[in-house]
């Protein structure tokens, strides 16, 4: 453009040959670099010319689980959406123009992630996980074992794990373990060492903006080309930073001092390093089970819980689970689920009325405690469903301070949970706890697995329960009955359950 730099310099470039040939002086003529020859390596700019080709698209991509381990520390299980790009590099272009044929780095970059498409990762030179293998006639019906420190133990099917001759699963080995894979597997560096390709680079993203690279050069692999075999260099035993950070945890997630080692599995045949299968990835992967004798003391719930959101986030595909606006979602996701099963975590729920028991002598007559909120959890979809509960009883002088009833009620709430167990959960406590002479407990609730998926009808649930010996009574049921009416809505007349 004009008025740049380069416009300027052109100008005076066109001064200083005027004044030259206004000198006498001979004209150099100037010509632009792709007009000297390059090929073959004929002409060019000296030695120090290099050219650079590199593919990065979005079908070359793999979603897969994993975790870092090293000695005193382990990543709960979790997924990345990986990308994977690749840039070679050489001196010379050949009589067709191109430095190398892009379809062909395309191909092997695909067939690379292919292999580890829908698999879980598993570093088979790691010194602190113990894999192993159970006897089988095929990958579909071999387990998988890998025991961590502290005791942990988790299984997987053979066919849903990619076993990789590395030390860490993270970023940095992947990309190492491709470069040779895709040279020597895939038999790139015979095309890459035919057209005069000195180097390869692999690169490999966990997410957008977060990921490493490995660059080789090709002729390492010309030994390996002949036969086909893999003999990777020795690996560096360095303790990588995990994927979770300590600043991306929660205090109770900082992991404890080390824990002795794990013993070995009985019966279970030791898996040799070998390369990953070459399987379908149209194999679905299946969750990882957590067979722990003991609770692991290296991941936390919620960690465990933001890394199945995590996975649960990548099947909307790489574009969306991608997405800034996302990443934080599933450690609050993980929050939120902890939060709705919070009653889990009372051992003892008649604990949380805790002194709020009273014997009041005159306390014989009805006792109606109305419209208490509560809010649960479907343990057939996961899926929330809210309401209120009515309580109406003849007590035998004890009564429950008002504030206890919904402080209960939360406790059996925050679970997963069906409303019928719910509400004769909720009743049973009352009545061991005040032992009324008769009892009756109301729930209406409206169901997310009812009006947000299915059929999709907004409806409400009602469940009724009567307790106490004097539940046949007639006086005392329909007293206790008229006590748990529900509202009217709309102007509509209140009506029994």
């Amino acid at each position: 453009p004009f008025g740049s730099a380069a416009h300027v310099r052109g100008r005076r470039a066109r001064a200083s040959a005027d004044e030259s040939r206004a000198s006498g002086e001979a004209e150099v003529a100037v010509g632009w670099p792709m007009s000297q020859p390059t090929r073959n390596g004929s002409g060019g700019r000296g030695s120090g010319e290099a050219r650079e080709v590199m593919v990065a698209l979005d079908d070359m991509k793999f979603s897969a689980a994993h975790f870092v381990a090293f000695r005193g520390f382990r990543e709960p299980v979790h997924g990345h959406n990986y990308t994977v790009a690749l840039r070679v590099g050489g001196p010379v272009l050949q009589e067709d123009g191109y430095l190398t044929d892009f379809g062909d780095l395309k191909k092997v970059a695909r067939a690379a992630c292919k292999r580890l498409n829908q698999r879980t990762l598993l570093p088979m030179r790691s010194d602190v996980l113990q894999i192993e293998q159970s006897v089988g006639d095929s990958a579909e019906s071999r387990q998988v074992v890998i025991r961590c420190e502290g005791g942990a133990t988790i299984s997987l099917p053979e066919a849903d794990c990619a076993l990789l001759p590395i030390v860490h699963s993270t970023a940095e080995e992947l990309a190492e373990h491709l470069w040779w894979d895709i040279l020597v597997n895939n038999k790139l560096a015979v095309l890459l060492l035919e057209r005069g390709v000195q180097w390869l680079e692999v690169s490999v993203s966990e997410r957008p903006g977060q990921g490493a690279q490995y660059r080789n050069e090709v002729e390492l692999t010309r030994q390996h080309a002949a036969d086909g075999s893999l003999r990777l260099p020795p690996t560096r035993r360095l303790a990588p930073r995990p994927c979770f950070g300590r600043e991306d945890m929660d205090e109770q997630d900082i992991p404890p001092p080390p824990h002795p080692p794990a013993v070995p599995l009985e019966r279970k045949q030791r898996l040799h390093l070998r390369h990953p299968p070459r399987q379908s990835s149209s194999v679905p992967m299946l969750t990882p089970t957590i067979e722990a004798a003991q609770p692991d003391p290296v991941a936390s719930p919620i960690a465990v819980a933001e890394a199945a959101y995590r996975m649960l986030l990548s099947t909307l595909g790489h574009s969306e689970s991608s997405r800034p606006e996302l990443e934080r979602t599933p450690y609050r996701a993980a929050k939120a689920f902890r939060e709705m099963t919070a009653g889990l975590r009372v051992e003892d729920p008649l604990t949380a009325v805790g002194q709020g028991i009273f014997d009041v002598e005159e306390a014989q007559d009805l006792v109606a405690v109305r419209d208490i909120p509560f809010h649960s959890m479907c343990e057939h979809h996961l899926l929330p469903f809210s309401g209120t509960c009515h309580i109406a009883y003849f007590p035998q002088g004890r009564v429950l301070g008002l504030s206890k009833f919904p402080r209960l009620l939360t406790v059996f709430a925050r679970r997963l949970q069906l409303q019928e167990r719910l509400t004769a959960q909720y009743a049973d406590a009352i009545e061991r706890l005040l032992a009324p002479r008769a009892l009756a407990v109301a729930m209406e609730a409206t169901h997310g697995c009812m009006c947000h998926r299915g059929v999709g009808v907004s409806s409400s649930t009602r469940t009724l329960v009567v307790r106490g010996p004097g539940r046949q009574d007639t006086d005392l049921r329909s007293a206790i009955l008229d006590g748990v009416v529900f509202s009217s809505t709309a102007g509509q007349p209140r009506a029994r359950l």
